[in-house]
């Protein structure tokens, strides 16, 4: 009987101790495998970090949709901020898609008379020949082969020529047995003049000129019915007087759509 009774005492104190043998291993284990979570580590990365002090922390919380004296219908733009201040309004000129700024406030007035005299002529198909500089003709003669070549059949440049031509050659025959051959001169001079006055362009306007201390870039827009060109044309000053170094013909449409 003692021998039972002490087997089961026996066997109860070993279950108690694996019992708490176990509960230590696990609380043990516990401590050991215990890894931060991602609370802990985004906290401790803000407490570690340097921040800076915040900039303009009202401007970044107000509301800056509307501007005093701009309709809350209008869509805000740098150009519309800028035509609020007077002292920039100005200074604001239209462009003009495809060609540019139209700010001319740079060209000076002599420059500006010489564009207009050589514009008209290049509109009206004019001698242009004063205008040029010194040792330049041959930019003219090279825009006038560009202008033949892409216009010609626009204006009908040759058919006109030709008409002109045989006109002259028969007011000439006319006048053959007449012995004021002066009168015969001023005949085919007007021939030549109507053939000269013929409008290619109605009207044309001047862009925002490039300067490079020397020469002043000026872009010119010819508008007509039939066409449009774009020339690039490059002044200098020489003796006090303007001139047409280069000419370039950089862009154009016919207006039936072909370019």
């Amino acid at each position: 009987m003692f021998k039972k009774v002490y087997s089961f005492v026996f066997l109860a104190f070993s279950l108690i101790l694996s019992l708490v043998s176990c509960s230590n291993a696990d609380q043990g284990a516990a401590i050991v495998d215990e890894t931060p979570t991602l609370r802990y580590t985004a906290t401790s990365l803000r407490e570690s970090t340097i921040w800076t002090e915040e900039v303009e922390v009202d401007r970044l919380t107000s509301n800056i949709s509307a501007v005093p004296g701009v309709s809350s219908h209008i869509n805000l733009s740098p150009l519309i901020i800028l035509a609020c201040d007077p002292s920039y309004s100005n200074r604001i000129f239209p462009v003009l898609s495809g060609f540019g700024s139209l700010d001319t406030s740079l060209i000076p007035s002599a420059l500006r008379e010489m564009l207009v005299s050589f514009s008209d002529s290049i509109s009206k198909g004019k001698d242009a020949d004063s205008f040029m500089n010194k040792d330049a003709l041959y930019s003219l003669s090279l825009f006038y082969i560009d202008f033949n070549k892409i216009f010609n059949d626009c204006f009908e440049i040759d058919k006109k020529k030709e008409e002109a031509k045989k006109a002259a050659e028969a007011k000439k025959a006319e006048n053959a047995e007449s012995s004021e051959s002066s009168e015969s001169s001023e005949e085919d001079s007007e021939s030549e003049e109507a053939v000269e006055e013929t409008v290619y362009f109605g009207s044309y306007i001047f862009g925002q000129p490039f300067l490079d201390g020397v020469c002043y870039e000026v872009p010119v827009k010819f508008f007509g019915d039939k066409a449009a060109m774009t020339l690039c044309v490059f002044c200098v000053e020489n003796s006090g007087s303007w001139k047409v170094d280069q000419i370039q013909l950089t862009d154009w449409e016919i207006m039936d759509g072909k370019k």
